[in-house]
């Protein structure tokens, strides 16, 4: 369900004229979202969904509670606030409160694109059939997904503060198996605005990893240079991402923890090649103009040149420390360098060229240490060529020791709500092989 500003606003003001509390916060979110998968060649299944999730948090003094429906009407709106300060009261006191924002300046965002609130099943069969045709033709087999949403976020509260923003998105992901030769290959493509997500060469892309990907060679376990495409470079930075906690590092709890005490900010954490930003008025990604809570978000700079410049602050951790909240970030971007990723391997003389990786899993959260698995497309790069698909590996690295060895990038491209280059390293280490395809 989409509701304009003006209704949003409206319904906010019901449930706050019902409150008894002495604050009151509504969460409103929504939308109309369809979807296509297909499997083995065909068109499995394809829905539309519709939905509406209103949610209110009551604070008495330093005790809050939240409820949640997705009616309006008169009686539904008084139940849920009734319920949502039932729980309040129940509730222990909240020793980490903060109490609610006022009114708020927000970003000028908008990440919302017509074409993509207009779309409708007709697009997401063309995206099917751009894999499942010629799969067909080259006897590979191919599955994908294909979701575009429509939807509306807005906050309020009994402190004057509201916000709203509408937003859409579209992606596309298929992999494409030559099952009887072990080849598996792999693409995806998202956009905010539907045209902009280009499912041909996106098929084309998984297609032609498959084939490559065929009758794989053993190359055996060890410490290799590779490149990792954009997605493997998401798939592992993600993790160094998550950790960037102040509280985590100031008590002592993860990689960005100062030996003797707080936190590292102002040390060289990567290589001096590596920055990382968020900016949620970046035109290739739009991110949300506010938080859960209301908080405007803003451009961040998290690591410069290798140094570690901020980490994410929540509203309670900022006034322990005395600082400005950062709030968390709604996307992130590594600007990496100008070439394409054709271009980074032609200027390669031995690596390991992995697409994507995954089921990654923490070995040891205090210094980032992941394993996991290559899959859909791994290739042995010698001389500026791509010589033959290898198998796939099990490995185990940490995005921080990868982010120190950086001797290549290309320019970033968008992978979900990020921006990344694809990255060459000087060292990676694979501890065993996956038989996996």
């Amino acid at each position: 369900m989409i509701l304009s500003a003006h209704e949003a606003r409206e319904i906010m003001d019901r449930l706050l004229s019902l409150s008894t509390a002495d604050e009151m916060r509504v969460n409103l979110s929504g939308g109309r979202s369809g979807n296509t998968r297909f499997a083995l060649n065909s068109i499995s299944t394809s829905g539309d969904e519709d939905t509406l999730n209103i949610r209110v948090t009551a604070t008495f003094g330093r005790r809050h509670g939240t409820a949640s429906a997705n009616e309006t009407d008169s009686a539904s709106l008084e139940k849920l606030v009734r319920a949502a300060e039932e729980l309040a009261k129940l509730s222990p006191e909240d020793r980490e409160y903060v109490p609610e924002l006022g009114p708020q300046e927000y970003l000028d965002i908008n990440p919302y694109a017509s074409a993509t609130a207009r779309a409708t099943p007709a697009t997401r069969v063309k995206a099917a059939l751009s894999a499942i045709k010629p799969s067909t033709r080259k006897k590979l087999e191919s599955a994908g997904f294909f979701e575009h949403n429509n939807s509306f976020t807005a906050v309020g509260n009994n402190k004057g503060l509201f916000g709203y923003y509408p937003s859409t998105n579209a992606s596309y992901s298929v992999t494409v198996r030559s099952a009887s030769e072990g080849g598996s290959g792999w693409a995806s493509d998202n956009a905010r605005d539907i045209n902009k997500v280009n499912y041909r060469q996106t098929s084309n892309r998984a297609i032609d990893k498959a084939r490559k990907s065929r009758g794989a060679r053993t190359l055996e376990p060890g410490v290799y240079p590779v490149i990792l495409e954009p997605q493997a470079v998401s798939d592992l930075i993600s993790f160094a991402g998550r950790a960037m906690s102040a509280r985590s590092a100031d008590e002592g709890r993860s990689f960005y923890s100062k030996t003797g005490g707080g936190n590292k900010i102002g040390e060289q954490v990567v290589g001096s090649n590596i920055t990382i930003i968020s900016d949620p008025a970046h035109p290739e990604l739009l991110g949300a103009p506010f938080g859960r809570d209301g908080m405007a978000a803003k451009k961040m700079v998290w690591i410069k040149d290798g140094v570690l410049q901020n980490l994410f602050y929540t509203r309670h951790w900022a006034r322990e420390k005395g600082v400005e909240p950062t709030g968390f970030p709604s996307n992130i971007i590594i600007p990496g360098g100008k070439g394409s990723l054709s271009k980074l391997i032609r200027g390669t003389d031995r690596a390991v060229l992995i697409t994507r990786l995954w089921y990654i899993r923490y070995v040891d959260p205090q210094t980032i240490l992941v394993t996991g698995l290559t899959r859909d497309g791994t290739f042995w790069v010698e001389g500026g060529r791509v010589r033959h698909a290898v198998k796939n590996f099990r490995f185990n690295e940490s995005p921080i020791a990868l982010l120190n060895k950086v001797t290549g990038m290309s320019r970033p491209v968008r992978v979900g709500r990020s921006l990344m280059p694809a990255i060459r390293a000087s060292e990676f280490t694979f501890s065993s092989l996956s038989e996996a395809v």
